[in-house]
C-alpha cells in the first residue's frame, strides 16, 4: 500500500478536493489513509470466503440488505451460539449508516436486554471461565505494509482473525473490545522483524497451529507474516511492562552516510544531548544519551538500541531526526530487528494468578441457574506489575 506522503501532488490533487467536502475538519492526508486501509480490508474480504460464524454473517447480509433475515429463528440461533454480545456490537456499529432501516433499529432493540444479560453472565463467570487462551504471536512488518501504524495493524489483525473463525474474547469495558493488544508502537514507515501481539481465543483451535498459522498467513494483505504462536497463561505479564530495550538497524542512504557518521561522533563524546521535544504538552527536555544505547555505523548501516519502560513511546523516527538533523518524515529503511524482555516472574508464580477452580461446578451452576448467590474472589492480592 502506498505511503500518502510519496503520492505525487499531480495524482492527489483532485482526489485531496473531493476529501475536503465530504470531510470539511479532518485534514485530506488522514482520510486518504483511512481510504487505503479500509481498501486493503475490503480486499481482505473478497480474497476468499468468510469463515466467520453463520448467524454474524447472515446478519451482515441483512445489513447490508442482501439477505431477508427471521428475526426470531435468528435470535434463538445466536443465543444457542453464544454470539449474543458479538451480534449487538455489529449492530450498533452498522446503525450509524443506517438510520432509516427501522427493520435494524427493532432488532437491535429486540436484541439489548440479551446482551446485557450475556454481558453480565460473563463478568460472574470470567473467573471460571477454562476455555480462554491468551496466545502471544509474533510477525515482520515489511514492505508493501510500512505503511501501517499501530491503528492500522490493529484493525487488519482484527479482520484477520474474524474471516478465519477465530473468535476473540471480549474484555469488560463499556462498549466491550475484541483482546487483541498492539503490543510495543511502530510507527508507520518503520519495519519490524519480531512485532508480537496479545491475543485471548474465545477457545482454543481445533486445528493445529501450523495449520491455522497457514490459513491466517494466507488472509494477511502483503508485507505481512506471522511467524510464531505461543500459547501462554491469561495472567501473563502485558509485553509493555516486560520490555527494557528494543534493537533497530537503519540503512542509510548513501547522500546521508557523512552527515551520520559525523553526527554519532558528536553524539558518542558528548556526556549528554538534550532533545527537546516541543508539542503542545511541553514535555521535559529528554537525554537522548540515556535513552540511544550501543550505536554503531558500519558498512552504511546504523545499528543501535533504545531504552524502553517509561520512554518505550518514543518514536524512533523522530530519535533519528534529533541526533542528527534530519526530518523525522523523510527517514526511510529503519526497522526494528528484536525486543530485549526481561523474565516474567508471573509464569513461575502460577499460585497466585490462576483462577480458584475449588467448587467451580458448584459455583458455575448456581450462577448459571439464576440463583441470587454472588461469587467473591477471596484473592486479595493485587495483580503483580513488573517494571
Amino acid at each position: 500500500m502506498t505511503s500518502p506522503s510519496s503520492i505525487p501532488p499531480s495524482d492527489a490533487d483532485s482526489g485531496y478536493v473531493n476529501l475536503r467536502i465530504a470531510n470539511a475538519g479532518v485534514p485530506a492526508e488522514i482520510q486518504l489513509r483511512k481510504q487505503q486501509l479500509q481498501a486493503v480490508l475490503a480486499g481482505m474480504e473478497a480474497a476468499s470466503a468468510s469463515l466467520e460464524p453463520a448467524p454474524l454473517l447472515d446478519l451482515r447480509a441483512f445489513i447490508a440488505g442482501a439477505a431477508s433475515l427471521d428475526a426470531a429463528a435468528w435470535t434463538q440461533t445466536v443465543i444457542a451460539s453464544d454470539l449474543v454480545e458479538d451480534a449487538g456490537e455489529i449492530l450498533r456499529s452498522a446503525r450509524h449508516g443506517k438510520a432509516g432501516r427501522t427493520d435494524l433499529h427493532a432488532l437491535e432493540s429486540s436484541l439489548k436486554p440479551l446482551v446485557e444479560k450475556a454481558r453480565k453472565r460473563r463478568a460472574a463467570l470470567l473467573h471460571l471461565d477454562t476455555r480462554r487462551l491468551l496466545i502471544r504471536f509474533s510477525y515482520a512488518k515489511e514492505d508493501r505494509a510500512l505503511s501501517f501504524d499501530d491503528g492500522d495493524l490493529h484493525a487488519v489483525f482484527l479482520q484477520t482473525f474474524r474471516l478465519e473463525g477465530v473468535g476473540l474474547a471480549l474484555d469488560m469495558g463499556k462498549r466491550p473490545r475484541p483482546m487483541l493488544s498492539v503490543g510495543l508502537p511502530l510507527p508507520a514507515r518503520v519495519g519490524g522483524t519480531a512485532e508480537c501481539m496479545d491475543a485471548v481465543l474465545k477457545r482454543e483451535p481445533a486445528e493445529a497451529a501450523p495449520l491455522l498459522l497457514a490459513r491466517l498467513n494466507r488472509r494477511l494483505p502483503p508485507g505481512l507474516h506471522i511467524h510464531t504462536w505461543t500459547p501462554l497463561p491469561a495472567y501473563a505479564t502485558p509485553l509493555v511492562d516486560l520490555a527494557l530495550r528494543a534493537w533497530w538497524r537503519w540503512a542509510v542512504p548513501a547522500g546521508s552516510q557523512d552527515r551520520v557518521a559525523a553526527g554519532l561522533r558528536g553524539f558518542l563524546a558528548a556526556d549528554s544531548w538534550s532533545w527537546d521535544r516541543g508539542g503542545a504538552k511541553a514535555e521535559t527536555p529528554l537525554d537522548l544519551r540515556t535513552v540511544v544505547l550501543e550505536p554503531r555505523f558500519e558498512e552504511g548501516v546504523l545499528s543501535f538500541a533504545t531504552r524502553l519502560g517509561a520512554v518505550h513511546a518514543l518514536n524512533p523516527l523522530k530519535v533519528l531526526g534529533a541526533l542528527f538533523g534530519l526530518e523525522a518524515a523523510a527517514i526511510q529503511g529503519l526497522v526494528r530487528t528484536s525486543v530485549d524482555l526481561k523474565t516474567d516472574l508471573r509464569l513461575a508464580q502460577a499460585e497466585r494468578f490462576e483462577p480458584k477452580l475449588k467448587n467451580m461446578f458448584e459455583d458455575a451452576v448456581l450462577l448459571g441457574g439464576g440463583s441470587n448467590i454472588t461469587l467473591v474472589d477471596e484473592d486479595d492480592d493485587e495483580p503483580l506489575r513488573l517494571g
